[in-house]
């Protein structure tokens, strides 16, 4: 099936909207990547708080993140709460040049979130609501194709910028937020201007509902399983450290792994609308499972990198297949309140698995540490591939086909 022509609906969403999340990463990419570096060694922090500020900016937002996707069932359009998330995650940003101890830092890092949390599942339902029936993948891969991009222009204007030439310091981060800011506000504007407000054809009730169906039920206790594995990247920057690099090389690594990411959005995102979804995010669960086993045991710069150009693939291969196969289970109707569970299963799931994360490499070492996570995300594809198997027998016939 040949692909709809570039003035089609919904490449126009999800184009639109991959240009607001290209602006909002080249923003807010290298504060991630610096926050954990800022926190353990301009402000002496523990990689066990790293995993405190990661999990408490998590739970802030999980409560957010389904609320959010609910109330924008019973709207007649889910743009202001995507504009409200992405204005509040900039004002957080620029709270960052008041901090000066970790508690301030991790204020901020919350607030950040929870603009998250506020846009995250109708942003992801306005992509599905413009999707044409069975090319969802592809529109989910044009958005996380453009988010990535947009990563990869944040690292590389950091390190144009000088970022990491000397030692971390409070001044370094600081240089990030200025760089950020202005990038953030054109995420604001651009969004604000250029994508149209969509009325929405269906609207649920307003009575207080979270039914998804049953085969998303099923789904999404897979994806929190995995998300126990997945905790925050913030302590794969403090394990870059302990692997020799240096600051500058750190943002070198990550800008390739954005480049890894990018290459494969959309083109997987177009073959799992052909072959099925499940195929591609088992892979790219099995590719976690093994970066992450390599990452936990290296001990010098070469194959860490390696195995983090190896986690780039795994973003590549899942991030937009995850929600696609996610929009093909859900009606119209509450597509919203499904993409609300998502992330509020992502969400619950990150609040356990970066405290968790964190105590153990501080009290049991990195090998330790990411084995665990190893060890959960290949329990998370065998329970999706037995799913699979399940949902192939039903009488709707499964959703190895992506349908």
């Amino acid at each position: 099936m040949a692909p709809p022509e570039p003035s089609s609906p919904s490449l126009s969403i999800s184009t639109r909207l991959g240009w607001v999340a290209f602006l909002n990463d080249c923003a807010g990419e290298v504060l991630a990547r610096m926050l954990p570096l800022y926190l353990t060694v301009a402000l002496g922090s523990s990689p066990a708080l790293v995993g405190v500020v990661e999990g408490v900016a998590e739970s802030a937002a999980v409560f957010l993140k389904g609320v959010s996707g609910w109330l924008s069932d019973r709207m007649p359009s889910r743009k202001g709460f995507v504009v409200g998330g992405y204005a509040l995650s900039v004002a957080a940003r620029a709270l960052y040049l008041l901090t000066f101890t970790p508690a301030l830092v991790g204020l901020s890092r919350v607030l950040e979130r929870v603009g998250k949390g506020l846009r995250a599942a109708p942003r992801d339902a306005m992509i599905a609501d413009a999707a044409a029936a069975g090319r969802s993948g592809r529109d989910f891969g044009v958005t996380r194709f453009l988010d990535t991009l947009g990563a990869m222009a944040g690292i590389a204007l950091a390190l144009a910028a000088g970022v990491g030439r000397g030692p971390m310091t409070a001044q370094t981060f600081r240089t990030c937020v200025w760089l950020a800011l202005p990038l953030g506000l054109a995420t604001v504007a651009l969004l604000v201007v250029w994508v149209p407000r969509i009325p929405r054809a269906t609207t649920s009730s307003r009575r207080l509902s979270w039914h998804v169906p049953r085969e998303a039920r099923g789904y999404l206790a897979l994806v929190f399983l995995f998300a126990l594995a997945n905790s925050s990247d913030a302590f794969l920057v403090l394990r870059a450290r302990q692997a020799g690099f240096s600051i500058r090389e750190i943002l070198g690594v990550f800008l390739l792994f954005n480049l890894l990411a990018a290459s494969l959005a959309l083109p997987v995102g177009r073959l799992s609308d052909r072959y099925g979804r499940v195929p591609f995010l088992a892979m790219g669960w099995a590719v976690y499972a093994a970066a992450y086993a390599v990452m936990g045991t290296a001990t010098s710069p070469a194959p860490f990198a390696a195995a983090l150009l190896g986690y780039g693939a795994f973003y590549g291969f899942t991030e937009g297949v995850e929600k696609a196969l996610l929009a093909d289970l859900l009606p119209a109707a509450s597509r919203g309140t499904g993409f609300g569970a998502l992330q509020s299963v992502l969400g619950l799931g990150a609040l356990v698995s970066s405290p968790l994360m964190g105590l153990l490499m501080a009290r049991a070492g990195a090998r330790v540490a990411f084995g665990v996570e190893a060890a959960l995300a290949l329990a998370a594809m065998a329970g999706l591939l037995a799913w699979n198997a399940v949902q192939r027998k039903a009488p709707r016939g499964g959703l190895s086909g992506g349908r």
